[in-house]
């Protein structure tokens, strides 16, 4: 299982000012899927665990979950139930009981699920980050058969903010400016950040600055554009 990692690092002057105007740093996780969805808060690091070199972990270990929560801004998804599933697996909720489980059905590279109850839910994944598995988007799924394919894409974005926000709840504006970091066929990036002038790379293209209030479902949620197909006929 590859493990993943970001150094950011911030110079101590700076460090002190963050940790004293009580700035947490936010992250989110760009995924694949057709429909309308929504980021999450993946992880917060509060000031208080900020280093001169703070470092971000995270590996492809996954939990899929659904939910009667609603995909809205600024709230909270709490999972009515939460499984470990894999790239590749399907996930159905079954019918009457709203509870899921996950089989090797599903379509390579994503995890897919598959509703057969009558109830529409809301549905998505979690990915382990610093220790915790914490959920990074929000999607709705009707019932009735309907389904949701979701691909995770290496690709994150860093918000520091002085906003509290719990993680699992959906963000569709950033907070603040932030940075966008490609991590395709690599496994660590290394950043920096400056108070007065924000995030850098030495110059690489795979950093990418944004702005307050941009969307960012529009950033993170890749819209794959072809239509899901019936995972129930397969």
């Amino acid at each position: 299982m590859t493990t993943f990692s970001i150094i950011i690092n911030i110079s101590p002057d700076d460090v002190k000012i963050l940790r004293e105007t009580g700035y947490s740093l936010y992250g989110f996780k760009s995924v694949a899927a057709a429909g309308d969805g929504s980021p999450t808060v993946w992880f917060r690091l509060p000031a208080e665990k900020l280093l001169t070199a703070t470092k971000i972990t995270w590996q492809e270990q996954f939990e899929a979950y659904n939910s009667t929560s609603t995909v809205a801004p600024k709230v909270v998804i709490e999972p009515s139930n939460t499984i470990q599933t894999d790239l590749g697996e399907l996930v159905t909720i079954q019918m009457g009981s709203g509870n899921i489980e996950s089989t090797s059905d599903g379509y390579p590279g994503a995890v897919s699920f598959l509703n057969m109850n009558t109830q529409r839910f809301t549905v998505g994944i979690s990915q382990l980050v610093n220790g915790e598995s914490n959920i990074l988007c929000a999607f709705p799924i009707l019932g009735a058969g309907a389904s949701k394919v979701i691909t995770p894409i290496t690709k994150i974005a860093l918000i520091f903010s002085t906003e509290k926000i719990e993680t699992a709840t959906v963000i569709n504006k950033a907070m603040s400016a932030g940075a966008y970091i490609d991590l395709r066929g690599v496994d660590s990036r290394s950043v920096s950040y400056a108070i007065n002038t924000g995030w850098s790379a030495l110059g690489g293209q795979w950093l990418k600055n944004f702005d307050a209030f941009i969307d960012l479902k529009r950033l993170l949620i890749e819209n794959t554009s072809t239509p899901e197909r019936s995972l129930r006929d397969r």
